[in-house]
């Protein structure tokens, strides 16, 4: 029976770290997807159908507005020097793939290093795209009922529990009714829309890379006879998309201007600045092996007339003093003429480092077979990008859609009308539980055991639910029978790229959340049974406890506010549970 049967419309929001967008379809027309259109730069030039993820926050932390038109407004702040009361946020995603301890309390500086609490600004940026959808719509003359709308967010697969369900909140707290919202992982939208426009692949494989802004994310998929796709290598990746190029260009100018004087131009002109590095995108999507020897870069006067004056040298002057030699040379105009072999070296750093991780993907037993390459992304469609892929990855077919930088959002609207297509995922990691384990000296270590309930027990033991590069079925359970030792069962939820772990304190263990199931004191602990069940119905990791004895369920929310150490065996009367190694796999 399908979920949601009165669902008309798939609306989709990828939440990029460059840029952002949406996108809709109805019903009838899943692949028909309909595209916002109607973002534009202060120059009054069409960028692309996304805007760029920046929020302003007015003078009393409202929302004035996102995208093109926030930079716009704070750089016009900043020209009359009124902008220092107001806060502009930039490429604030990739803020949940860098921060390891992740929390409700976790901030984000805006761009003048000014801390804001993460979760509020998420909110806010989603709220904003949210109520601009729906504005469309009613726009369009579309008459439907908000309820009758399933929301699609989309995040890297590579991303871990925490800020998967990080974003989950956010768009919570931000209006839209989680019972239709679909967390979507963006390299398997992007094979979605690809399968669902005809694409053909040898023996039905292929791998599907998702460059972005901040992140490659990749996996390798299997197209199944009944149209369904199967994941066949767990999702991996790292960072290295189009930010880092953005930064070693950064790093250039400062060298060459200074860093005073190109924090200046932030702060007084940034106008002048957006420009600058707005040039440099275009620039950087169109290079490639057949650019000229030369490339000019022009330069803000405001920018080379301060360095001039900071530094107390002319920029050419500046130059010869640097390591650049001929390869770098001031001409007229306040431009920069830079060696083609100056750029390469700016996108060699993570090309080559996507194409070492491809490459060591490929050798792998059960992908070598493959023959297509799909890349995708805003940064997919660089041409120097595709030129490496293509020279170095021999006999790989590469494939790049049109519009290339959409193909994750198109994906993830018809994903909405059909969650179901992707059949199985292959585990990124090993999870499982923390719990208690009845000594045995061939096994355990004297001095590990602890005396309770009348026993000894060894505390922290990992217990397995599913391992890493294991593949589970998306209609998929695992269940454990466990006995409680406390009044309030502690439930603690735990990861690890390890496939045989032994306990929670092991190195690279990581505590990922927690439940609190609470037990009946007037039944004795031993003859209670508690049942914990990790679900593999969706894209987020779903775990529920309950006692067979009391009724009682809990099913495990984001734990961002409990980060207590993960030697603790139990706090405030809370206890792990006795696990009797009873073990079940069932459909749910």
């Amino acid at each position: 029976m399908e979920e949601h049967s009165s669902i008309f419309i798939s609306l989709a929001f990828d939440f990029g770290t460059t840029y952002s967008g949406y996108a809709f379809s109805f019903k009838s027309s899943p692949t028909d997807v309909n595209v916002n259109c109607n973002w534009y730069a202060g120059s009054g030039k069409l960028v692309s159908q996304k805007t760029s993820t920046s929020l302003l926050l007015d003078p009393d932390g409202k929302v004035h507005s996102f995208g093109f038109e926030a930079e716009d407004k704070y750089a016009n702040l900043a020209e009359e020097g009124i902008h220092h009361a107001w806060r502009l946020f930039r490429r604030f995603k990739m803020f949940l793939y860098n921060d390891p301890g992740l929390a409700s309390t976790s901030t984000v500086d805006d761009t003048e290093g000014r801390s804001y609490f993460a979760i509020l600004l998420f909110t806010m940026a989603i709220r904003f795209l949210h109520q601009h959808a729906l504005q469309l719509l009613n726009q369009r003359n579309i008459v439907v009922k908000e309820t009758d709308i399933r929301y699609v967010i989309t995040v890297p697969a590579i991303w871990g529990v925490p800020a998967k369900q990080f974003m989950r909140v956010a768009a919570t707290d931000a209006g839209i009714d989680g019972e239709r919202l679909k967390i979507a992982l963006e390299p398997e939208t992007a094979s979605i829309w690809c399968e669902r426009q005809g694409q053909r692949f040898t023996g039905n494989k292929f791998m599907l890379v998702d460059l972005g802004g901040g992140t490659a994310d990749i996996s390798v998929h299997e197209k199944r006879p009944d149209g369904r796709l199967r994941n066949i290598h767990a999702p991996s990746g790292g960072p290295w998309g189009g930010t880092c190029v953005d930064e070693n260009y950064i790093k250039f100018l400062s060298e060459v201007f200074g860093k005073e004087a190109l924090q200046d131009l932030k702060k007084t002109d940034m106008c002048d600045y957006l420009e600058l590095m707005r040039d440099f995108e275009m620039k950087k999507r169109a290079f490639d092996f057949q650019s000229g020897h030369w490339i000019i870069f022009r330069i803000p006067v405001s920018l080379w007339n301060r360095a001039e004056n900071q530094l107390g040298q002319t920029i050419d002057n500046r130059l010869r003093s640097l390591t650049y030699g001929s390869n770098v040379t001031a001409t007229s105009g306040a431009k920069l003429k830079v060696h083609q072999s100056v750029v390469k070296a700016w996108l060699d750093e993570p090309v080559s480092k996507l194409l070492v991780h491809l490459e060591k993907i490929l050798k792998e037993k059960h992908i070598e077979d493959i023959q297509h390459l799909v890349l995708v992304g805003g940064f997919g469609e660089c041409r120097y990008v595709q030129q490496r892929i293509q020279s170095e990855l021999k006999g790989m077919q590469l494939i790049v859609p049109e519009d290339a930088g959409l193909v994750v959002l198109k994906g993830a609207v018809v994903f909405g009308h059909s969650p179901e297509i992707i059949a199985s995922r292959v585990m990124a990691f090993t999870y499982g539980v923390r719990r208690y384990q009845r000594f045995n000296p061939a096994k355990h270590r004297d001095e590990m055991k602890v005396f309770k309930q009348g026993e000894w027990l060894v505390p922290n033991c990992f217990k397995v639910f599913v391992r890493a590069n294991e593949e589970i079925a998306i209609d998929d359970s695992v269940s454990y029978n466990c006995t409680p030792t406390g009044k309030v069962s502690r439930i603690v939820i735990y990861m690890t790229r390890e496939r045989e772990p032994k306990y929670t304190t092991d190195a690279g263990c990581k505590r990922v959340a927690s439940l609190k199931l609470l037990n009946s004191e007037d039944i004795p602990y031993t003859e209670q049974k508690c049942v914990v069940s990790f679900l593999f119905a969706d894209t987020e990791l779903i775990v529920k406890a309950q006692n067979r004895v009391t009724g009682n369920v809990t099913i495990l929310p984001l734990d961002l506010l409990d980060k207590r150490n993960s030697s603790d065996i139990s706090v405030d009367g809370l206890s792990d549970t006795l696990e009797p190694d009873i073990v079940e796999s069932t459909k749910l």
